[in-house]
Parts: C-alpha cells; sequence; structure tokens
C-alpha cells in the first residue's frame, strides 16, 4: 500500500523518536529500575531494546498494513547475510590487526555481556536507526538518500553522548557516532541490505571490547585512526562492488 510521503514521515519520525529513548520512557517504573539495580546491567536493557523495535514495526504496520515477511523485506533484512559478513570481517581488518598488534585480548571477558554489546545492541540499533529510520523512510517517501538520513544521525549521536563524562567528550561522542551513523546508512543505502551495516557494527563492536580498547567510542589518536581506516575501506569496498550494479540498473532503465 503507498502512502502519501508526509504520512510515512509523520509516523516515522515519532516513532524513531520514542524508540530511541525507550529507556528514558519506561525508567520510571519501579520493576524496570529495579532491574537495572539489582540485575546485570543487559536484563534490563534487553528490555528497552526489544519494545524500541516492537514500536518501530508496529509503526510499519499502520503505514503498510504488511506482515512480518514484508516488515523484513522493507527493513532490509531479507536481503543475503553471508556476504555481508564476509564484508564486515574484511572492512574491519584495520581495527583488528591494529589491535592485536598494539593490546593484548582482555582476559575478563563475560560472555553475555560481550554478546549483548557486540551482537544484539547493534543488531537493535541498525534495525531502528538504519533500517526503519533510513531505509524504510527512503522508500516510503522517495526522497533522495542526503535529506532522509539526518534524523536518525542525530538521534543515533544523541543517543551516545551519555556515555562521556565531560561536555568535550560529549560533543565528539555526538559528532564520532553521529558520522558513524550517517556512514552505516549509506552502506545500508547502497547495498539495499541492512546486514552490511549489522556485520560491520558488529566486528567493529567485537575488536574494540575483545581488546579493552575503552569505554565509550573515544578511545585516543590510535583507535580513531583505525576506526577511520574501517570506515574507508568499507565506502571504497562499497564503490567498487555496487557502482556496476547501479549503473547496469540505470542502463536497464533507460531503454
Amino acid at each position: 500500500m503507498r502512502r502519501n510521503p508526509w504520512t510515512i514521515v509523520g509516523i516515522t519520525l515519532p516513532a524513531l523518536i520514542i524508540a530511541s529513548y525507550t529507556h528514558e520512557i519506561i525508567s520510571p517504573v519501579s520493576g524496570y529500575e529495579w532491574l537495572h539495580s539489582h540485575q546485570p546491567f543487559y536484563i534490563a536493557e534487553s528490555i528497552d531494546k526489544v519494545l524500541g523495535v516492537v514500536v518501530c514495526v508496529f509503526a510499519m504496520w499502520l503505514m503498510y498494513r504488511t506482515d512480518l515477511r514484508g516488515t523484513s523485506r522493507e527493513l532490509g533484512l531479507s536481503a543475503p547475510v553471508l556476504p555481508a559478513i564476509a564484508f564486515g570481517l574484511v572492512a574491519s581488518l584495520p581495527m583488528l590487526i591494529g589491535f592485536a598488534v598494539t593490546r593484548n585480548v582482555n582476559p575478563h571477558i563475560d560472555i553475555v555481556s560481550l554478546l549483548f554489546l557486540t551482537v544484539f545492541s547493534p543488531l537493535v540499533e541498525e534495525i531502528e536507526f538504519r533500517g526503519f529510520g533510513v531505509l524504510q523512510l527512503q522508500r516510503g517517501t522517495g526522497w533522495p538518500f542526503w535529506i532522509v538520513v539526518w534524523p536518525s544521525a542525530l538521534l543515533f549521536g544523541l543517543g551516545h553522548v551519555e556515555q562521556g563524562e565531560s561536555l568535550e567528550e560529549m560533543l565528539g561522542l555526538f559528532l564520532l557516532t553521529g558520522a558513524g551513523g550517517v556512514t552505516f546508512a549509506w552502506l545500508v543505502y547502497r547495498w539495499q541490505n541492512l546486514w552490511v551495516a549489522t556485520a560491520l557494527h558488529v566486528v567493529t563492536n567485537l575488536w574494540w571490547r575483545l581488546f579493552s580498547v575503552s569505554k565509550n567510542a573515544i578511545g585516543g589518536w590510535f583507535p580513531f585512526a583505525v576506526q577511520n581506516l574501517t570506515m574507508v575501506l568499507a565506502i571504497l569496498i562499497t564503490l567498487c562492488r555496487t557502482e556496476p550494479r547501479r549503473a547496469a540498473l540505470s542502463s536497464d532503465s533507460a531503454r
């Protein structure tokens, strides 16, 4: 079902904001507060992340009246997974090699916590911010990528500022994660595959946590350098692999 682009925007943006701030919305609930103070952090945070995805899925049902298969397709989740995993592993080599040479593996890793931070959390963020907030929005409105990307990028950046301990660090986190949000969204848009950004997000988080680089995305000049090398490599691979396909599609549409 096709809808007016402004209807898509009017439903998508409020839903994206609610999904982004689910933690703050349900924090006053006594049971949730108790879980946060008495149980491992990932138990309570799993609840707010699942609720955020539910909000996005419900919003898509309101817009398209589609089933889960249609929702998966609109979010880019029905695209191939294995090529995306290969892409993530290759693109993240600068981080893996750089950290392996300069750091030791953290011997005190909690597996459940690691899986939450490196697999579950990135997957949820990609579904909400890139699948729902960019890919679905761009497809639904037909607007250019460079218009629809900014709401999700700004919200993604704002969602990480709480990790900073000073105003300067918070600003740095906002700029760094906001720029990362734009890059990840562009990867999804070019590949039309949410798993591409998800795989890259997972492995970069994994290398960061496995080598215990820093408690947030700011870890000094060397981690910053290898992070950027990873992003540059991901962009170059994407340009090389997707440009021929885009050219072929343009040629077919011109006939």
